[in-house]
């Protein structure tokens, strides 16, 4: 049976998008997507609070680019991706792990105030390569 790897988050950016290169001169972007879960009350009268959870959001090239012009704190975003795990060792040489959603489809969700913007967001995503399905078309 096959596996799925996909996130899908729609959310609000906690802060400005982080932007890096490459030692080749790809861009790189991370940010970081808040999602809230709203409260309740139970039939018993407790009450169940707002659970909020951070994502960790990474970026490549044209995404990058997109999110260092157009994304600010506070901006609503809907992103997909893959969860990706990666380690590194921090100063004190401890081994530290990382989970974070690689996006490869990014839509940005604010309402534009300008007179020119039109009523519609783009969509932005990286090209797939599906290869041969053996289909005549």
């Amino acid at each position: 049976m096959a596996s799925l790897n996909q996130a899908t988050l729609i959310g609000y950016v906690g802060d400005a998008p982080k932007i890096n290169q490459t030692k080749t001169g790809r861009k790189v972007a991370s940010l970081s997507v808040a999602t809230t879960e709203k409260g309740f009350t139970k039939q018993d009268g407790s009450v169940i609070p707002d659970r909020t959870e951070w994502h960790n959001v990474i970026l490549w090239g044209k995404l990058a680019e997109i999110a260092e012009k157009y994304i600010r704190k506070g901006s609503m975003v809907f992103v997909q991706g893959k969860m990706r795990t990666r380690s590194y060792d921090d100063a004190q040489g401890v081994k530290k792990y990382i989970t974070e959603i690689e996006c490869d489809t990014l839509q940005l969700l604010d309402h534009r105030t300008d007179a020119t913007a039109s009523n519609q967001q783009p969509q932005y995503s990286q090209p797939q390569n599906f290869g041969d399905d053996g289909l005549p078309f």
